[in-house]
């Protein structure tokens, strides 16, 4: 009976042990094989390249940019080569950036986009213009636009103007890049009659100088203008100017060096004196008061104290040895031969080989060029001709409106 109970007792415990040790096995097994997993997790992780790149990934038209700018966190990478993106056209950009992980360098390609966003910039350095009526003016040869991507652009306009007649013009212009950016520039073009008390103010000619009105005397580019359109106040005027006088001075010693005799005829001559020039041509010898022999009143450059009338006032001055002198070296000394030959219809004068003008020697230099005076009408691009009063002005327009009414 014991000897059956111990067999049943050693059957269990062979039974017992055989089980703990398939739990064993099976346990060591299962840690075995979680092992193997989280090594082969960590040998993949580490195997593979992390990068996490920035989720904007665009950049400006010709903006400096590399590829590595726009990576975030490099995980278990390290940068090895980076590159530097052509942002000089629009579109989408291949990248490419190499990494190292662990030891082995690796490629890694990614894409960003090239965009413009910026409009292009219209470059006009008015958007209220003055102008003459009666001159001409080509708007959009002044007018330039610009773009960041460095395409030429294209200004387009909304409008029309007349600068036959007084009156307000409007002009919208139209600037579109290649990307659909567009800038509009709104522009006012003020055309005025030119009249005897023309007001303060500034106005553009037509060559793209800036003329400045101010208590009655007009200024373009540090020149004052005096002809048969710009005049002068009856009380301008008391002598010959300071810087004038220095440089006739000059002149007339280097001419003297050369053997040459240089002299005043005329210098300065005020409103009441130029009056009685011009009555004597316009009515005693009758040539009307639109002689071209000499001006009206106001209208003389001899009364701005920096014109002369050198030696005498003869044709025959142009083919002496101090005119051809004068003519072909006034300009060194800032002076203008100021009413040359053939130029009667542009400066409402004779020709005058005598008359010289200070202008100051940037300008003189510009109007004599190749051995060939142009005027001062012709550099400024203004007219010579004698403005209306204020009344014939006012009735011009009233005349104008009337038509304007009649033709409706």
């Amino acid at each position: 009976m014991f000897a059956k109970s111990n067999r049943y007792i050693f059957s269990y415990e062979k039974k017992r042990k055989a089980a703990t040790l398939k739990r064993t096995s099976i346990i060591g097994s299962i840690v075995l094989v979680l092992a193997l997993l989280l090594f082969g997790a960590f040998w993949i992780y580490n195997s593979a390249v992390h990068i996490e790149l920035e989720p904007d990934r665009t950049v400006p038209i010709n903006t400096p940019a590399t590829a590595s700018s726009f990576v975030m966190d490099m995980g278990n990478s390290t940068l090895i080569e980076d590159q530097e993106i052509d942002t000089s056209t629009v579109g989408t950009k291949d990248c490419l950036i190499k990494v190292k992980v662990m030891d082995e360098v690796r490629d890694f390609p990614f894409k960003v986009t090239v965009v413009d966003t910026e409009p292009p910039v219209i470059n006009l350095e008015e958007t209220t213009i003055n102008m003459l009526a009666g001159t001409d003016y080509d708007l959009m040869s002044k007018v330039q636009a610009t773009d960041n991507s460095g395409e030429t652009i294209n200004v387009l306009t909304e409008g029309e103007y007349d600068l036959s007649k007084p009156g307000t013009n409007l002009v919208r212009l139209i600037a579109k890049d290649s990307s659909g950016n567009t800038t509009q520039q709104e522009v006012t073009i003020n055309v005025v009659n030119l009249a005897e008390d023309l007001p303060d103010m500034t106005f553009l000619t037509p060559t793209g100088h800036t003329a400045r009105v101010h208590d009655g005397l007009t200024v373009i580019g540090g020149v004052l203008i005096v002809n048969k359109a710009f005049g002068l106040p009856p009380t301008y005027g008391d002598g010959m100017k300071a810087d004038a006088q220095e440089a006739f001075d000059r002149m007339v010693a280097d001419a003297a060096a050369q053997g040459l005799y240089l002299d005043v005829n005329t210098g300065f001559r005020s409103y009441e004196e130029q009056e009685q020039l011009f009555d004597y041509y316009a009515y005693y010898l009758e040539e009307g008061e639109n002689t071209n022999s000499t001006m009206r009143p106001g209208h003389s450059e001899h009364q701005t104290g920096l014109a002369y009338d050198v030696n005498y006032t003869s044709y025959e001055f142009a083919y002496s040895p101090e005119g051809i002198w004068l003519y072909e070296n006034c300009s060194k000394y800032g002076f203008a031969l100021r009413y040359p030959e053939d130029k009667t219809e542009i400066t409402g004068c004779d020709w005058e080989p005598w008359h010289v003008r200070y202008v100051g020697e940037n300008v003189s230099k510009e109007l004599y060029k190749d051995g060939t005076w142009i005027t001062l009408e012709e550099y400024f691009g203004i007219p010579s001709d004698y403005p209306t009063s204020k009344g014939d002005s006012e009735s011009s327009e009233e005349d104008a409106v009337e038509s304007e009414d009649d033709a409706a």
